[in-house]
Parts: structure tokens; C-alpha cells; sequence
């Protein structure tokens, strides 16, 4: 039982090959549309089954594989579905999403770089957990509206809003924390964190 969240977390991070495929080769359609939805599904759940099988935390082994998936299934929007959106009619949009999801990277490389942890990749804080119900919004308003329309492109604006002012708070909490932790849940939170990093570091070497 204790083994189910990774292999939820697994199976998105494995849709995400298929997902590429279909969007790249035709674009919009049911069946990727409908694999999109069930990956988007484990990212919701996966965490909540750890959660609820290992005591209230999740393992090691989890965080990497929700960080490594979280990460193919945003790299696999920006390449494979986002142009199949914007593309050829928004071309402003669609670079200004790039840039956006470019600042992304960078944060994540930032927190891997300083940290030398795969789970600081992405920073689960309740404001990068909204932006990927934002993204998955997008995406499924522009399926079921048959986009681009008045109503998606003003969506649209709002998303690359959003992954700017969120992914900040990501990349300053990777630059001001002490050390890995998959604890922060707000930039409020990194005080109190590098308090108990420090603690935790004192009593091992003593």
C-alpha cells in the first residue's frame, strides 16, 4: 500500500510520452485531451495518499518522482500543447508564455544548483500549487471553447500573470533558504524553516 502514491506519481510522469506524442502529431483531440486530464488527476492525488499511507509526510523516493514528473508534464505544456493553442494566430502570447515558463526553468535550475536536490526542482508552496490548477483550467477551457476566442486569450494574460508572480516566490524561497526542504509551503515560512534546518544540522554534528 505504501507503494501506490509513487506509482501514481509514476504513471504521470510515463503519460507524459504519449501526451507529447498525440499533441505534437495532431493537436487537440479526445484522447489526448482525456490522457491530459487523468495526469493532471494524479498530481492532485498523489500527494493526499501519501500523505494519508506514511503518517501524515510523504517519503524521499516520492518527492523526487513528484518533482521529476511535475516538471516533464510543465515541459510537455510549453512544447507540445501551449504552440497547438497560440500558434499561428498569438504569436506576442505564446513567446510572452515562453518567457514565462523559461523563468520557470530557471528557478528550478536554481534550486537545484544551490541545493543539489531533485525535489527543489519544484517547490510545492500553496501558490505553485494553485498555478498548475491554473494551467490545467487553461488548458481545458481552451478544449471545451474550441479556442482561441475573446474569452481564452483573456485567460490567457491571467496565466502568464500568474506564472511570473508565482514562480518569484518559488525563486526567492530557493535563494533565501538554507538547505532542502520540502516543508515551505509560503515565503513567510522560510524564517522558520532555516531555524529548524539549523537545529537539525547543529545535532548531527554534535
Amino acid at each position: 500500500m505504501k507503494h501506490v502514491p509513487n506509482i501514481i506519481t509514476l504513471s504521470r510522469l510515463l503519460l507524459c510520452v504519449p501526451i507529447a506524442i498525440i499533441f505534437a502529431r495532431q493537436g487537440f483531440n479526445t484522447v489526448g485531451m482525456v490522457l491530459f486530464i487523468i495526469a493532471c488527476f494524479t498530481d492532485m492525488i498523489d500527494g493526499t495518499i501519501a500523505r494519508a499511507v506514511n503518517n501524515g509526510e510523504g517519503t524521499k523516493l516520492g518527492q523526487v518522482l513528484d518533482s521529476l514528473a511535475d516538471m516533464a508534464l510543465v515541459v510537455v505544456a510549453a512544447l507540445f500543447i501551449i504552440p497547438k493553442m497560440l500558434l499561428p494566430d498569438y504569436p506576442i502570447l505564446f513567446w510572452l508564455c515562453m518567457a514565462g515558463f523559461a523563468y520557470k526553468v530557471l528557478s528550478s535550475l536554481v534550486g537545484y544548483i544551490k541545493h543539489k536536490s531533485v525535489s527543489m526542482l519544484i517547490i510545492h508552496t500553496y501558490l505553485m500549487r494553485s498555478l498548475g490548477y491554473i494551467l490545467f483550467v487553461w488548458v481545458l477551457l481552451h478544449w471545451i471553447l474550441n479556442g482561441p476566442n475573446a474569452i481564452t486569450n483573456g485567460y490567457t494574460i491571467f496565466v502568464i500573470a500568474s506564472i511570473f508572480i508565482l514562480t518569484t516566490e518559488e525563486l526567492l524561497i530557493s535563494l533565501l533558504l538554507k538547505g532542502p526542504s520540502s516543508d515551505v509551503r509560503t515565503i513567510f515560512q522560510v524564517k522558520r524553516e532555516n531555524q529548524r534546518l539549523a537545529k537539525e544540522k547543529n545535532g548531527i554534528e554534535t
